[in-house]
């Protein structure tokens, strides 16, 4: 564990470290999101992808936050909460509205593929399912971030 002046002077390096977990945490959830899409539709997809995604950042985010105490039962049960309500509201609330009501960012992201050369092989429903994924989690990683920081890991 750190000392108290240190955890309270590590904003920068906990951000650090949250992006590092994020990315592995992102890939995970991309790599079963993707997969699981090309059999269920997307929410329930999302739902599965993140659930394993949750299991492993909860975990991860104790070297990242390195609580002053450690509770792990009562660390869980607001971690649980705060992400899922970050995963199966705010993601799928995304999700939903960038699918069928604001469909912009998914014309935006087609249309950049279409004029990058590496990812030219990609179809129009990979960047679309990707684009709102992408930008669900980015939601979710601001949320996550500060509920962990000051409700979670404290």
């Amino acid at each position: 564990m750190i000392s108290a002046e240190l955890h309270a002077q590590s904003l920068p390096w906990q951000i650090a470290l949250f992006g590092l977990v994020g990315v592995a945490n992102t890939a995970l959830d991309f790599v079963i999101y993707n997969l699981l899409t090309r059999k269920i539709p997307r929410i329930p997809a999302n739902i599965c992808s993140t659930s394993v995604a949750m299991a492993f950042s909860f975990t991860a985010n104790f070297f990242v936050f390195q609580p002053h105490t450690f509770d792990a039962p009562g660390q869980a049960t607001k971690f649980i909460i705060v992400t899922a309500v970050s995963l199966y509201v705010i993601q799928n609330v995304v999700i939903y509205l960038t699918t069928n009501v604001w469909m912009q960012p998914v014309r935006w992201a087609n249309s950049a593929t279409h004029k990058i050369q590496l990812a030219s092989g990609w179809s129009e429903a990979f960047v679309s399912k990707n684009t709102v994924k992408l930008l669900a989690t980015g939601c979710s990683l601001v949320w996550n971030f500060l509920w962990y920081r000051f409700y979670v890991y404290v």
